[in-house]
């Protein structure tokens, strides 16, 4: 038998991509932008909706529910696409998305907008996560790695279009609106699917759903979404309320976890945890969303209150970075097609992604805005490079019938990492102006420790307390940044295996590794 000197992969060229493949590929993307782009467009629609509908107290659940249902049901739709087959769950995924759209901007009431963005939110999750298990399934590892860095750019466009797209949209044809152009959008690219993809048929088999497992899960993802909305808000971090419903949730993860262990068919098999790949890209993936995209929710308010900029010039602003992040993705998805290697992409983004936030940390409300921006640009490339590289991760050790729930499991791991990061770097902020505003008496006249509760405040006294935000919005930058320290030890762990030629191939041994 021939042996192969090291390199030779790296040397094989991936075979081209189909029209058919190309073709899907574009309806996937369609789905998965309309799938992201739904929650910052309907932020900007809030207002009008609330005006309209009544039940301001509700307005929050319009943006909760959405976000609970999305996260809680991505496990499910990666084990229900090992089993069933991807396509017909991803066109159930899809119709439901658009019914629930439709449903949304017919509602009557704050009450049923809310309980139809919870069906968005079920058709919404598995778009996410069987948008990307059919790209893994249909394209090498190889040609996987280039496709995928535009999932990324679509994220990230989604970010930036979304809000703008939503106000020009309830202005000129009213906020119902927002919600029915999901309608033609999501039908164009239903025809797509249906008539293009063409995906291997399952073996007839019997299928043993792990509905306890599905709702215990849901039970813990409400929890943990509940924990974060209302803890710091609504009650005190400290309150009896948010710790009883904290410990509840980690009571109900605890007994998932033991029905996963005696499950037939288990909704994410613990045996997976075992490959240290596989383990590893779900820790980097929970580390990396935790500090990153943690973080970046809390950008606009620095640069609004501790940089003193407007609100339209801080989305400039942060222009940058969405470019960084793009460009990075874009960039490291050719070098590992090219290569064949994946390792050094998360380990330089938890590292670039260190420094940035350390650089975030010594800004003050003195420090130009220029500088600023670029220090975002360094934390958007940092992003970008571990995007969708440890979901490739993977998936490249990934059995082929365990695809789906590999993909799934990922990008619930990022999800509860932006989760905890949200409910944590929002708890330091607080307890820092609570430090910071009582020290400037002369400026705050009351102020509000609570972000939330800042359009209660006239611009003379936010210009005066952009010192404190700035201060403690630093000591968020640097406690985000040995979470993501953390997750840079992580990457060093990782094997550094060569990507496989085809999904469900047999891995080379470690000691093929560089």
């Amino acid at each position: 038998m021939a042996l192969r000197t090291r390199g030779a992969a790296d040397r094989d060229t991936p075979p081209p991509v189909g029209k058919d493949v190309r073709v899907v590929f574009c309806g996937l993307l369609v789905i998965t932008f309309m799938a992201m782009m739904d929650q910052a467009v309907v932020a900007t629609a809030g207002p009008t909706i609330a005006g309209e509908l009544g039940g301001l107290d509700g307005y929050a659940w319009v943006f909760v529910a959405y976000m609970l249902a999305f996260g809680a049901v991505m496990p499910v739709y990666g084990k229900v696409g090992d089993l069933l087959g991807r396509r017909p769950v991803l066109v159930f995924a899809l119709v439901t998305f658009l019914l629930g759209s439709a449903a949304c901007g017919l509602a009557g009431s704050m009450g049923a907008l809310i309980a139809f963005r919870l069906v968005q939110g079920l058709g919404g999750g598995g778009l996410a996560v069987l948008a990307m298990a059919i790209v893994g399934e249909l394209l090498e590892p190889r040609q996987r790695a280039r496709y995928q860095g535009v999932f990324t750019v679509v994220f990230a466009t989604a970010s930036v279009a979304g809000p703008a797209v939503g106000g020009l949209v309830t202005e000129a044809l009213g906020w119902r609106w927002v919600f029915f152009l999901n309608l033609p959008i999501g039908a164009v690219a239903l025809l797509l699917v249906v008539k293009r993809l063409r995906l291997p048929v399952r073996a007839a088999r019997a299928v043993r759903v792990d509905a306890v497992g599905a709702v215990l899960l849901g039970c813990v993802v409400t929890g943990l979404v509940l924990v974060t909305t209302w803890g710091g808000t609504r009650y005190a971090w400290t309150s009896p309320a948010t710790l009883g419903l904290a410990g509840g949730t980690v009571a109900l993860a605890a007994a998932w976890l033991a029905v996963e262990r005696r499950a037939v068919e288990p909704l994410v098999p613990l045996r997976l945890f075992r490959d240290s790949t596989f383990a590893l890209a779900n820790l980097i993936a929970l580390l990396s969303s935790l500090a990153l995209f943690g973080v970046l929710n809390f950008l606009p308010l620095f640069l609004q209150l501790g940089s003193g900029v407007t609100v339209s010039r801080s989305a400039l602003l942060m222009v940058p970075a969405l470019i960084g992040m793009t460009g990075a993705s874009l960039g490291a998805g050719q070098l590992i097609y090219r290569t064949g290697r994946y390792k050094w992409a998360p380990v330089s983004s938890t590292a670039l992604g260190t420094v940035a936030l350390l650089l975030l940390s010594t800004c003050t409300a003195q420090t130009d805005a220029l500088i600023v921006a670029a220090y975002l640009t360094v934390l958007g490339t940092a992003a970008g490079l571990s995007q969708q590289t440890v979901t490739l991760a993977a998936q490249n050790t990934a059995p082929r019938g365990d695809f789906g729930v590999v993909t799934s499991t990922v990008a619930f791991s990022r999800n509860v990492g932006a989760l905890f990061g949200n409910a944590l770097f929002g708890a330091i902020l607080t307890a820092r102006l609570a430090v910071e505003l009582p020290g400037r008496n002369a400026l705050h006249h009351g102020a509000p420790a609570e972000p939330a509760r800042l359009t209660e405040l006239p611009q003379q006294t936010l210009d005066g307390l952009a010192p404190a935000y700035a201060d403690a919005l630093s000591t968020v930058f640097l406690c985000a940044a040995p979470v993501l320290a953390s997750g840079f030890g992580a990457a060093l762990l990782m094997r550094n295996l060569p990507l496989r030629r085809a999904t469900g191939e047999r891995q080379r041994r470690p000691d093929a590794e560089e």
